[in-house]
């Protein structure tokens, strides 16, 4: 094999290998965004409901975690 079919091969292995890390990468963070997106949309719902139950805002943003300002668009 010639030299330059080994440096072809090199770079065409480097390639496949920071692909698949990139790939793997942009999987793990996707799955975090959509953790965090439902994480935050069960926090909206909860704020919801405790807001029905006339629960006062200030406690719902203690245990939503949730600031006032986002539970007060809700209403």
């Amino acid at each position: 094999m010639t030299l330059a079919l080994k440096m072809a091969d090199a770079r065409y292995d480097g390639y496949e290998e920071g692909f698949d890390k990139g790939r793997e990468a942009g999987l793990q963070q996707g799955l975090e965004q959509g953790r965090d997106q439902g994480a935050y949309e069960k926090a909206l719902e909860t704020a919801r409901t405790m807001y029905l139950d006339k629960v006062p805002i200030e406690t719902i943003s203690k245990y939503t975690n949730l600031p006032l300002d986002v539970i007060q668009n809700l209403l």
